[in-house]
């Protein structure tokens, strides 16, 4: 099975951000424009993107790009958002858990529209260890619903596909 771990010399970023702040932002990098329903390949990775803007996270701070990406057509990150790669049965779903910009009844809903065969928190790093374990419930809850398993990983740990 894969594990997706690798040492690209490669940043994705939108195409806003790079001109905002150009190539100075990503030094040693090479820069990779994306946009949603673009594809790139990175061997041995596919990457397809997704999305396009980030969450809310209040009406006084302006909303910026995001994209989310479909890695092999298995494992999906959404980024800082909810968009929801359709027409994909994802494998593996990133699912946000914690952030400034997340409500736990739209992070649910996020994971029902999905559908993920497995899923596991991430942005969790803001929450309270109580917090973390009352999120969790949610997420494998609403990731149950479509016959999914919800992983409970811990810094450092990692799953196949």
């Amino acid at each position: 099975m894969p594990r997706f771990a690798a040492n690209l010399s490669f940043l994705f970023a939108e195409r806003p951000l790079v001109q905002r702040f150009g190539a100075a932002a990503a030094a040693g990098f090479d820069i990779v424009t994306v946009a949603p329903g673009e594809a790139v390949t990175v061997e041995p990775f596919e990457l397809r993107f997704f999305g396009g803007r980030h969450n809310v996270i209040h009406e006084s701070i302006p909303v910026i790009d995001n994209v989310g990406v479909l890695v092999n057509g298995e494992f999906y990150y959404p980024g800082d958002s909810y968009a929801v790669p359709e027409g994909v049965d994802v494998k593996l779903l990133a699912a946000p858990i914690g952030a400034p910009w997340l409500k736990i009844g739209e992070a649910m809903d996020f994971v029902l529209a999905v559908g993920p065969e497995r899923a596991f928190g991430t942005h969790d790093m803001t929450l309270s260890r109580i917090g973390l374990e009352m999120h969790r419930q949610r997420l494998a809850w609403a990731t149950a619903q479509g016959g999914g398993e919800f992983l409970a990983l811990e810094p450092g740990e990692s799953t196949d596909l």
